[in-house]
């Protein structure tokens, strides 16, 4: 069963968003609140780490990062190329 309701995250939803910045932060070697900045900028926490927690919350913390931050170039490239996500 899907979780995730646009802008209803439960404490579970919060405290994975939170570990997945903080990881994806540490594997770029950025703060977490710059990164926190460059993922809700693209709105990633919530079109992606929030709304894909029950997929997400069954891997490792590493894959997650990993996840998050190619997600993050992409859209970031997507953003700068054509004004858009991909």
């Amino acid at each position: 069963m899907d979780s995730y309701k646009e802008g209803m995250w439960t404490p579970e939803q919060v405290h994975f968003a939170v570990l997945a910045i903080e990881a994806a932060a540490k594997k770029m070697n950025v703060s977490p609140e710059e990164m926190q900045q460059r993922l809700k900028a693209q709105n990633l926490i919530e079109e992606y780490i929030v709304k894909y927690y029950d997929v997400f919350h069954t891997m490792s913390l590493e894959h997650v990062a990993d996840d998050t931050i190619e997600a993050l170039l992409r859209w970031e490239q997507a953003a700068k190329e054509e004004g858009g996500r991909p």
